[in-house]
């Protein structure tokens, strides 16, 4: 492959001065999905599916997982992913620490992940009854959930937890430290459910409250939920099931679809092997939505997060990298899709590379389908961004005709 020098040097230096911009005016367009698949060793591991309309998803790296549980794991296993974007352009993941096969009071900890690129992932293992002695009975510790708590501008997660078989599975957090590697200090509680168990919580903030949705473990097998105006404290139960269906469910996760005012409450129908989407615009008032989801994977408890054109070309690029996303130019520029991608916007502090795969005498290059001269990036494309618009940020492969 070969690449022509100076375009190359002009290309870097746009990237360089425009990076942040672009990458902050650009819009959520689709969906990530993280998940595992089952109750097999081979299927406790995380994997990534995406969707562009909040129904339909497909399967990452052909259903495989994208990080190996065996090198992020104390158990060989992990289960129950949750991402979150970050406040900094990175991202998170925490997850369960658990072979199912070895039992279900098993666990004694979690995963924390960290990203800046949803690619490549730093991890940390958090034993709770080795690290605090106050949980030494601690069985299992399950479906671990983050989020930023803007009042300490920290990062906090929080889990189910069990302190031996005669206790009920109640919800604890604790701060990450600022390298989320660890947690700053012992778990405190967050809420409990009237002396039963309640797992699987997710805090949506939506009008100045936090709502906490979470599963009633061995009692009735429901989804529930309870608002508090703070956020590590004052939950007070709304006592309905939220499900709209009589079968056992778990794994709710609640997401809003991009530029609507309407909130999904998907959840696990893990006895039947399937998942189900109630809507809703005020977190109160659930119906059932009447697309039904599509899966080319069976999944099992996961969460959803939106993601932006440039993030979903950098998950396609490094494990679909065959796929096409449709960009084209009417203009004789051609988007190559048919072999990985070698470049990345997101990645801000890498030089980005452009190759003229042919190597051609053209002098035109293509980026998100636009036809942009040698000579635009040569006297400067700042100058002139109020006449044309900005490219989008993410990975391209561009061929001239």
């Amino acid at each position: 492959m070969k690449y022509r020098f100076s375009t190359t040097v002009a290309i870097l230096f746009f990237v360089s001065s425009l990076c942040s911009f672009v990458y902050s005016a650009e819009e959520f367009t689709s969906y990530l999905f993280a998940y595992f698949t089952g109750n097999k060793i081979e299927e406790e591991a995380i994997r990534f599916a995406i969707s562009d309309n909040a129904h339909s998803f497909k399967a990452l790296n052909g259903n495989k997982p994208i990080i190996s549980s065996a090198a992020i794991s104390a158990t060989g296993g992990v289960r129950d992913p949750h991402i979150l974007r970050g406040e900094n352009s990175d991202y998170y993941m925490v997850a369960t620490d658990m072979v199912s096969a070895n039992g279900w009071a098993s666990n004694r900890g979690l995963v924390m992940l960290k990203s800046t690129n949803l690619i490549d992932w730093q991890s940390a293992k958090v034993n709770i009854p080795t690290s605090y002695s106050q949980y030494s009975k601690a069985d299992r510790v399950w479906a671990p959930q983050v989020i930023f708590d803007k009042e300490v501008g920290k990062y906090m997660v929080y889990f189910a937890m069990r302190l031996g078989s005669g206790d009920p599975d109640k919800i604890y957090y604790a701060y990450a430290n600022s390298t989320f590697t660890a947690f700053e200090a012992a778990p405190k509680l967050l809420y409990k459910y009237n002396n039963l168990s309640a797992i699987d919580a997710d805090i949506i903030y939506k009008d100045n409250k936090y709502y906490l949705f979470f599963k009633t473990e061995g009692s009735g097998n429901g989804i529930k939920y309870a608002v508090s105006s703070k956020l590590t404290e004052g939950y007070v139960l709304y006592d309905k099931y939220l499900q709209l269906t009589t079968a056992a469910v778990e794994g709710s996760c609640v997401f809003k679809l991009i530029n609507s005012s309407t909130y999904v409450l998907m959840y696990d129908v893990y006895t039947s092997g399937r998942y189900e989407f109630a809507l809703s615009t005020d977190l109160v008032n659930f119906t059932q939505d009447k697309v039904l989801p599509s899966f080319d994977f069976i999944p099992r408890h996961g969460t959803v997060m939106p993601i932006t054109a440039a993030e979903k070309n950098a998950l396609n690029a490094k494990w679909n990298p065959t796929h096409t996303n449709g960009i084209n130019s009417k203009s004789g520029i051609t988007l190559v899709s048919d072999r990985p991608a070698t470049q990345s916007f997101l990645s801000h502090n890498k030089q980005p590379e452009f190759h003229n795969v042919n190597n051609t005498s053209k002098d035109y290059f293509s980026i998100s389908g636009q036809k942009i001269s040698k000579r635009l990036f040569s006297n400067g494309f700042a100058a002139q961004s109020q006449q044309r618009s900005i490219p989008a940020s993410g990975i391209y492969l561009l061929r001239t005709k």
